[in-house]
């Protein structure tokens, strides 16, 4: 481990007036002259910029994902990518993710029929909470308690108000379809 010097007295630095360029010394008090006057350091923490794809960072409950990636969970390979869609994709605090299933099957290459019921399924088992309607569109965020894009405050604030997530999934209602008498 490095040792830092620490100065014991006045400290001399080269500085340039901006007004004249002319090179001046300056005498700085060192840093014992200066302990008392100042509160002590805190650390800086450590800065996640993991290359070469810095950016946020998502807070997920492994055992609980762990459990959706069984083969026994009930949400089949489609519910995951979805999920994992919705991690990745996923606006900060618990803001619902503004895209349709038409878009979101653009971007994973399925059929918007297989996002809705996905998506059915995933909300139906708490992964998914329903935040926002707009006509007949729904808009769905993460759950807290499954996964968070924020502070660790904010994720206990949002998951007083959260369900819990149920795995294994829970069965699929069958369809509602009326049938047309013959006339």
């Amino acid at each position: 481990m490095k040792q830092q010097r620490r100065s014991t007295g006045p400290v001399s630095a080269e500085a340039v007036n901006v007004e004249t360029g002319e090179v001046v010394q300056l005498a700085l008090m060192g840093d014992d002259a200066l302990s008392g006057l100042r509160e002590p350091r805190k650390p800086i923490p450590p800065r996640y910029d993991w290359r070469p794809h810095p950016g946020r960072h998502v807070n997920v409950g492994k055992s609980l994902l762990a459990k959706v990636w069984h083969k026994d969970s009930g949400y089949d390979q489609n519910a995951r990518d979805i999920l994992g869609f919705y991690i990745a994709h996923a606006p900060e605090f618990g803001e619902p993710l503004r895209m349709t299933f038409k878009e979101i099957s653009h971007t994973l290459g399925v059929q918007p029929n297989t996002v809705q019921r996905c998506i059915t399924q995933l909300h139906a088992g708490g992964l998914l909470l329903e935040k926002e309607k707009i006509g007949r569109v729904k808009f769905y965020s993460l759950n807290p308690r499954a996964a968070f894009d924020g502070g660790a405050v904010a994720q206990v604030a949002a998951t007083k108000e959260a369900r819990h997530p149920v795995v294994p999934a829970p069965a699929a209602s069958s369809p509602r379809r009326t049938r047309r008498k013959a006339s």
